[in-house]
């Protein structure tokens, strides 16, 4: 990835940025001159992941790919709302990745790995104990007999639906630029169990007590890929993106020109060029992305309390 990638051309591609003329039109007609050719810089909008990938941003950069490589798709809105978002299995191929984020890559932030000690001191709280207990209703539990609940090995989105109980968020807007703010910016982890409900009567008091056997606990991302909203994308060249405090210096409205810092230029870019790039070309898909799971063992027991 070079500045040659700022093409040079006297028409403007449907992934066109900004526009600097190099050479000023002639205001003095009459002469016996050549006339002058206005040469116009162009960022395209699809060079974009060449630069993430010149700054070792891999993830970030496939999944921009998979969005320009998609057909155009635009997510709904009720798709970003826990309780309107359609169940994981339900999803098409076309409009969810589980390929491309990938926990052992996650991890390696810090951002991720506190998410991950949060969600995991979120599984037995109250909430998460009245969503496990209606997980396992689904599952066809009854205190007669014991109930298995998911199994090692399954997918996040199987585990979305069958065994999920909490989550925690991560990723902040004052974040460092990596990989993971390009990648997902801010997500979801989401903590789901695998074990067995079962009922044992206390020799005490001569009750049943309603419990769950944890054997596995697995963590995964959820996130939505969308350009939906106004939102500002990073001040970009073709080969790299500014730093914050480089943006700072240099950040100017977006479809108006190409700045230039250290003789370099940049553009800024925003979530309504990836829109327009979608109405102009039919491409741009949104899609939803689940990661795989990170497993940990667990031996703990979660008391259920009473069936209600």
């Amino acid at each position: 990835m070079s500045l040659n990638d700022f093409e040079q051309t006297d028409a403007l591609g449907a992934d066109t940025l900004y526009m600097l003329a190099n050479a000023t039109l002639d205001t003095a007609p009459g002469k016996n001159h050549p006339p002058k050719e206005v040469v116009i810089n162009r960022l395209a909008l699809t060079r974009l992941p060449g630069a993430m990938r010149n700054m070792g941003w891999e993830t970030a950069a496939a999944l921009m790919e998979r969005w320009f490589e998609s057909p155009a798709w635009t997510m709904p809105e009720s798709w970003k709302d826990e309780g309107t978002q359609p169940h994981a299995t339900s999803l098409s191929a076309q409009n969810c990745d589980d390929r491309i984020v990938r926990m052992e890559w996650a991890t390696r932030f810090p951002s991720c790995r506190q998410a991950i000690q949060i969600a995991e001191s979120r599984i037995e709280t109250p909430n998460a104990i009245k969503l496990l207990k209606k997980r396992l209703k689904a599952a066809g539990w009854t205190p007669e007999k014991p109930c298995d609940l998911g199994f090692h090995g399954m997918s996040a989105l199987q585990m979305d639906v069958v065994s999920q109980v909490n989550f925690s968020k991560f990723g902040e807007s004052l974040d460092t630029l990596d990989d993971m703010y390009g990648a997902l910016g801010r997500a979801t982890l989401k903590v789901g169990v695998v074990g067995t409900a079962f009922t044992k009567t206390d020799p005490e008091t001569k009750q049943a007590r309603h419990l769950f056997r944890v054997s596995h606990v697995g963590y995964y991302i959820r996130d939505n890929y969308d350009f939906n909203g106004p939102q500002y994308l990073g001040t970009w060249a073709a080969d790299r993106v500014l730093t914050k405090a480089e943006t700072v210096l240099s950040l100017t409205p977006s479809g108006q020109s190409i700045i230039h810092l250290g003789g370099e230029p940049f553009a800024a870019v925003t979530n309504p060029d990836f829109r327009n790039y979608r109405n102009k070309t039919g491409r741009g898909g949104d899609f939803v992305i689940y990661s795989d799971i990170l497993w940990r063992r667990d031996e703990r027991i979660i008391d259920l309390g009473n069936l209600t």
